[in-house]
């Protein structure tokens, strides 16, 4: 998200607006990352089912394991849905949890990739069928802060496994 913040006026400057949607009950990302762009606390997966955006159950989500309130109804992976004023979808992309890319974790397109493609969208030419994907590298160039959470949380992963 902080990744869409930085390229707001980018995207913007193509007429279009930034809605995030988050499964996480009490979520402060605006608030705690300073973002410009509106975040709806959707716990009822009200969005992510329209898109068909996958939901890890409630039972099965590692993250803060032991704190069902967070999650009520299963945590929403990363997904991307660009619609036009419609609501006609114009572009989906969803991830697909796996061990690889860390239940989810990573493997997100770069923000600087879906701002191209929706330049072309936009323009009614094709877009790519695959983008550069963010990696432990990027995180760690531009938000080294993420990268140790991150690095933090897989250390406390493999100590349950253990």
């Amino acid at each position: 998200m902080r990744d869409f913040n930085d390229a707001l006026d980018r995207v913007q400057a193509l007429g279009v607006q930034v809605v995030a949607y988050t499964s996480q009950a009490g979520n402060q990302s605006k608030a705690n990352n300073d973002l410009k762009f509106h975040v709806v606390v959707d716990e009822d997966n009200t969005e992510a089912l329209r898109h068909d955006i996958f939901i890890t159950p409630q039972a099965e989500n590692p993250v803060k394991a032991g704190m069902p309130e967070l999650y009520p109804n299963g945590m929403v992976q990363p997904g991307i849905v660009i619609e036009d004023s419609k609501g006609r979808v114009l572009y989906r992309w969803a991830i697909v949890p796996s061990e690889m890319n860390i239940g989810g974790a990573k493997d997100r397109p770069l923000v600087s990739e879906i701002v191209g493609a929706l330049g072309q969208i936009l323009a009614g030419d094709d877009i790519p069928d695959g983008f550069k994907i963010m990696q432990m590298d990027h995180l760690e160039t531009h938000h080294p802060d993420m990268h140790e959470k991150v690095l933090d949380h897989f250390a406390m992963m493999e100590k349950q496994d253990a």
